[in-house]
C-alpha cells in the first residue's frame, strides 16, 4: 500500500507543473494537422513551401519536438486553411468538440472526443 499512497502523491505532485499538462494539447495538435494534411494530401515539402520554412522544420513540428508558440500554430493551421481554437475547461472535464463544415451537412462533421488530462492520469 506505501508504493501506491507513493505513486498518488507524485502524480499529485506532477499535476501542479505546467509540463505536466502540455503533451496533450501538443498531440493533439499535431493529430490534427496531420489529418488536415492526409485530408488536403499536402506533403511535408509542399507545407513548408507554403510556410518559407524547410521540410526539416515541418517533420520536427509534426514530431512534437519543438516549441509550439500560439503564433507558429496559427501560421501552421492557416497553411492549410485551417484555424486554431483554445477552450479551457475544469481539468477533470472531458471536451467533446465537433466540426461541422458550412454547406457539407452533418456527414462532413467530424466528431472527436479531446480529453482535458493526459492518458497516464486516467484520461482518455
Amino acid at each position: 500500500m506505501a508504493d501506491i499512497e507513493r505513486y498518488r502523491k507524485m502524480f499529485q505532485e506532477a499535476e501542479s507543473h505546467a509540463d505536466y499538462w502540455i503533451d496533450g494539447p501538443i498531440t493533439e495538435f499535431v493529430e490534427d494537422l496531420a489529418r488536415l494534411m492526409e485530408e488536403q494530401r499536402v506533403t511535408r515539402a509542399e507545407l513548408a513551401r507554403r510556410l518559407g520554412t524547410s521540410r526539416a522544420y515541418i517533420t520536427k513540428m509534426l514530431g512534437g519536438n519543438a516549441n509550439f508558440t500560439l503564433l507558429t500554430m496559427v501560421k501552421l493551421a492557416m497553411a492549410l486553411d485551417g484555424a486554431v481554437h483554445i477552450h479551457i475547461s475544469d481539468k477533470r472535464a472531458v471536451t467533446r468538440w465537433r466540426d461541422k463544415i458550412p454547406g457539407k451537412g452533418n456527414k462532413a462533421a467530424r466528431k472527436a472526443r479531446k480529453p482535458s488530462k493526459p492518458a497516464a492520469e486516467g484520461g482518455e
